[in-house]
């Protein structure tokens, strides 16, 4: 459980501008010719036509428009679909970035663009999340958007993958514009929090020959925008228990020695639990994005057209954070505690006297400079041969992200301190305040200094030191690289077998590679100093208002980027690339196998869609397993077959009412980094986290029912009801008192570790309007 209140410093003023222009390729119509003929454009009749859609569609889908995404000053595809019911858009740093749809979480939906999947490699803003299966929906500008469709219902024809819903994006595409087509869109962002002001804007051309056989279309935009963030946090939780333990039996409990306690008061007492590691976070990004979206469409003959798109995505995502926080002690300290309600609301701790080794509390700065490509290229036909429709959709996708190269510099203290949570408000309160940056010291100065690890002394050269590691540059930290080659063929044939007008049927392949690698990096000291030393600053006095916080512990000095990287260069006496940190590496090679039969049907006022999706994914985990303090190179192999039967059912109740059923069984695979058994350790709070390469995928079985009424042109009122029997669920398991050497930082200790494993079940139920 985590304690976490954050508070987004993310108020602007958005002022924009976007303008469409088309060139006439023919005379000008007269004025009887327009009276005999009503042509309706723009945003009614994208409404219409994304309305019209859903009420045709052979299962439950909602849609939006090119037209619904640029008439709001949406940034990007995720604040435009954050407008469908049942679409909740997860803002943790402000912008939109990723979807859960009908009460499931992002990693267990799926997005593809233009029917095929897109690489996913993010900043790193969700370390235990950087190798799942969401997508940043922040990278995509509304610019290269024709329609987005939510398809809330599976239908066999679909691409598995998703146990909440699936998002196809559908790209603009040069054949289905007129010639000549010039859009733009721009806009000015400014931040008061910051007081900083930025730029956006997208362009896009569109061009087609007469015969309309030949078109090239090109589209480009830019984001940049300034965000922070202040939070409260904790980073573990404790009981009563462990402050009881080894107390000074003069230490108060609500007002009473421990001594003096009875043993119902004791046990009450222990098992209350206790917000330990209690941080206030800071932090500050500045993003910027160019993107660039291509097509060329060939329609050889009327009834065949020839497809290819290219999408490339730059993104920087440069930000500073801090992390101040006391460290979680055990009762050996403990001068006082206060309890209510099982909580332990607030606990006094004895500092560390002068001359004595030991810390009470931590100081985190780092600066990361953060980049995220992406590169998708497809090529795609359609062919309607008489009585068939055949498309073929192949390409590849790669995307990179990470932290290349990550500046960390921590500091200590050795003050006393008062710590707690209730639930609603938290308290730090030092014995100084923690704006005064001669409390914080380095590493060196509050707990002194120690040998090189022999492994440490080998990679510097086999020279001996004496100090004491105070932060580290790693390159290419957490750095994610995924990429897939995909390809798929799909036939749809007129049949007339009773009721049955349609068969479909296709196959897919897809080969797929995500990994993850931080190559370690420490930088030790043998020199005193204190924050008050460097150049440093103090947060705004306001940051954590309306955060529930008291005490002295905000605001408190810090560092920003450029104090970070001269304090490591002016203090760091030895620096020690240690390399790949094998702990954290992985690789998970994936091939995915899947084949289906639909059959489309239709008798009367019902219609709909009855058919299964075979399905075979074999996963290839590649990782180091630590034993005795080495590492070895484990790979481990695992494939999985299934079935994914489903069926919608439409009925036509008149001429405005439309009522739908589906059902369906669904698949969602596991986050790349649960596949890996590699460990990620953090000896701040004694924990980490791995995988498990045995895992199952996520398996459920999906209802739905859904009611529209289509009472006038261009509008409708919708009722969906749905339901999720999740009956494999990967849950987390916790392991106490498991030892590993820290790579990183040479250290070993006692762990609590979290991996995934199977067999949770979940179920979901919910309705939208």
């Amino acid at each position: 459980m985590t304690l976490r209140h954050i508070a987004l410093l993310t108020t602007s003023a958005l002022v924009a501008v976007s303008f469409t222009a088309q060139a006439q390729d023919a005379p000008q119509a007269s004025a009887s010719s327009d009276q005999d003929n009503i042509v309706v454009t723009g945003y009614r009749a994208s409404l219409r036509d994304a309305i019209e859609i859903k009420r045709k569609a052979d299962s439950i889908v909602d849609v939006i428009s090119a037209e619904d995404v640029g008439k709001f000053p949406d940034s990007n595809i995720a604040d435009s679909l954050a407008r469908l019911p049942g679409v909740t858009v997860d803002r943790q740093f402000g912008e939109g970035e990723q979807l859960s749809i009908a009460g499931v979480e992002p990693a267990l939906n799926r997005l593809t663009i233009d029917g095929h999947s897109v690489a996913s490699a993010d900043w790193g803003g969700n370390p235990s999340d950087r190798s799942s299966r969401t997508f940043n929906y922040s990278l995509l500008a509304p610019a290269i958007v024709s329609q987005a469709i939510v398809y809330k219902t599976p239908e066999a024809r679909l691409q598995e993958g998703a146990i909440g819903a699936s998002v196809d994006v559908v790209t603009r595409k040069p054949l289905d514009l007129s010639a000549n087509t010039f859009r733009f869109n721009g806009g000015y962002e400014y931040n008061d929090r910051a007081s900083r002001g930025s730029l956006r804007g997208s362009a896009l051309y569109s061009w087609k020959n007469q015969d309309e056989t030949f078109g090239v279309l090109a589209a480009v935009n830019y984001d940049k925008e300034q965000l922070s963030r202040a939070g409260v946090a904790s980073y573990w939780y404790r009981t009563g228990a462990a402050l009881l333990d080894n107390a000074n039996s003069s230490a108060l409990v609500n007002g009473k020695r421990i001594s003096d306690l009875t043993n119902a008061e004791r046990t009450e007492f222990s098992d209350s639990r206790y917000a330990s590691f209690l941080a206030r976070e800071f932090f500050k990004q500045e993003r910027e994005r160019i993107g660039f979206n291509g097509a060329v469409q060939f329609r050889p003959a009327e009834n065949l057209s020839l497809t290819g798109t290219a999408l490339i995505i730059r993104g920087n995502y440069d930000n500073v954070s801090n992390s101040m926080y006391t460290y979680g002690f055990e009762g050996s300290r403990m001068l006082s505690a206060q309890s209510s309600n099982g909580i332990v609301t607030s606990a006094t701790f004895a500092g560390i006297p002068d001359g004595t080794n030991g810390a009470t509390g931590q100081l985190d700065t780092n600066f990361r400079r953060t980049r995220v490509k992406n590169d998708t290229f497809s090529a795609m036909l359609d062919w309607q041969p008489e009585g068939w429709l055949i498309t073929g959709n192949a390409g590849y996708t790669k995307a990179t992200g990470g932290k290349d190269p990550e500046y960390l510099l921590d500091f200590r203290t050795k003050q006393g301190f008062t710590a707690g949570a209730n639930g609603k408000n938290t308290i730090v309160d030092w014995d100084s305040a923690a704006s005064d940056p001669t409390k914080w010291l380095s590493n060196f100065t509050a707990v002194g200094g120690e040998n090189l690890s022999p492994s440490d002394q080998a990679a510097n050269g086999g020279v001996a030191f004496f100090g004491r590691q105070i932060g580290g540059i790693p390159l290419q930290s957490a750095f994610t690289k995924d990429d897939e080659k995909f390809g798929e063929l799909n036939f749809k044939h007129e049949v007339n077998w009773g009721p049955v007008t349609h068969l479909l049927f296709g196959a897919r392949f897809a080969d797929h590679s995500n990994s993850n690698t931080t190559f370690s990096n420490a930088v030790f000291t043998n020199q005193n100093f204190t924050l008050g030393d460097l150049d440093f600053y103090v947060l705004d006095k306001d940051l954590y208002k309306g955060l529930g916080t008291t005490g002295n512990g905000t605001p408190y000095a810090t560092l920003d980027k450029d104090g970070i990287i001269a304090a490591l260069d002016q203090y760091g006496n030895v620096q020690i690339d240690r390399g790949l940190a094998r702990n954290e590496y992985f690789k998970v090679d994936e091939k995915i196998g899947a084949a289906y039969v639909q059959a489309n049907f239709e008798a009367g006022k019902l219609r709909g869609n009855v058919g299964v999706r075979f399905v075979h994914t074999k996963d290839v985990s590649n990782f180091y397993v630590q034993s005795n303090g080495a590492f070895e190179l484990t790979r481990v192999s695992n494939s999985d077959d299934r079935f994914l039967p489903s069926i919608n059912l439409i009925y036509d109740a008149g001429d405005q009412v439309v009522l739908r059923a589906a059902a369906a069984k669904v698949m969602a695979r596991p986050r790349y980094s649960d596949l890996a058994g590699s460990i990620s350790l953090d000896d701040a709070t004694r924990s980490g986290g791995g995988g498990n390469p045995d895992l199952k995928p996520y398996a459920a079985t999906n209802y739905g029912l859904s009611a529209e009424w289509y009472f006038a042109p261009g509008s409708f009122l919708s009722a969906e009801v749905f339901y999720r029997d999740i009956s494999n669920y990967v849950g987390n398991a916790v392991q106490d008192g498991v030892t590993f050497t820290n790579p990183v930082t040479g250290q070993t200790l006692d762990y609590s570790i979290s991996r995934p494993v199977n067999g949770g079940k979940a179920k979901v139920t919910g309705f939208s309007l």
